[in-house]
């Protein structure tokens, strides 16, 4: 299927007597979308956290762009090939949006400017505003540009268009499909399964922090109209099935 720019092989995460995630394992190929779906509480911010290394984990093996890495420890020239948007991000509330990309901007030597992502996200109208002072929607605009600041080659997304109208979630749409189309791994967390539908090539569903299903959204679909009604089904199942 590719280049393997994400390879987690049974990762899992306890915090004292409660187990978060078991024996997680899934891939992210370089030039596709993979979902991660679930309900609230499944593990998929919690997944996303222990790839990055943001806290203590257990794992058989888990490699990022190439590199084994193991504990929380994630080298800066790894760091700076990945992107992160995650659901509940904020910046600081007085700088500007001009100033928070150009802020971004500067941690990445091979990256884009803050004026670029002004143009590519439609940002120069708000570029004056203090982030505090922007609407949700707008301010999920802003967290994706900084998201892609590197043009990163695997590009963490939870829950990005939460907040968004339909004519910013469909731009959003489009700039994550231009991501998969210039080759960069991408793994979005979201609760919109038709979202899911239009832009993942796989999927991989997390109940009680297992994932129960992974494969293509054909395969996933099997004998279903949609992806919702899979998915629906799925997490219905009885947790032996």
């Amino acid at each position: 299927m590719g280049q393997i720019n994400l390879d987690v092989q049974f990762l899992s995460k306890t915090y004292g007597s409660k187990t978060a995630l078991t024996d997680v394992s899934l891939t992210a190929y370089a030039g596709e979308v993979l979902a991660v779906l679930g309900k609230n509480g499944a593990g998929k911010t919690t997944l996303i956290n222990s790839i990055l290394g943001m806290h203590n984990y257990t794992a058989k093996h888990l490699e990022v762009l190439g590199t084994p890495l193991r504990n929380q420890h994630r080298p800066l020239n790894i760091r700076q090939r990945i992107g992160v948007m995650m659901q509940l991000g904020t910046l600081n509330a007085n700088l500007t949006v001009a100033e928070q990309l150009a802020l971004f901007c500067s941690y990445y030597p091979a990256g884009t400017t803050g004026e670029l992502l002004q143009e590519q996200f439609d940002l120069t109208a708000i570029a004056k505003q203090r982030f505090g002072k922007l609407s949700g929607g707008q301010r999920q605009q802003v967290l994706f540009a900084i998201a892609v600041a590197g043009n990163p080659d695997l590009l963490f997304l939870d829950e990005p268009t939460v907040g968004m109208d339909v004519e910013a979630r469909h731009g959003l749409w489009q700039q994550i499909k231009q991501r998969r189309q210039q080759g960069c791994a991408l793994v979005l967390t979201t609760h919109y399964i038709e979202e899911a539908e239009r832009l993942a090539d796989r999927v991989a569903i997390l109940r009680e922090g297992r994932i129960i299903a992974q494969g293509t959204v054909s395969e996933i679909k099997g004998n279903y109209s949609s992806l919702e009604s899979a998915y629906l089904q799925l997490i219905r199942e009885p947790a032996h099935a």
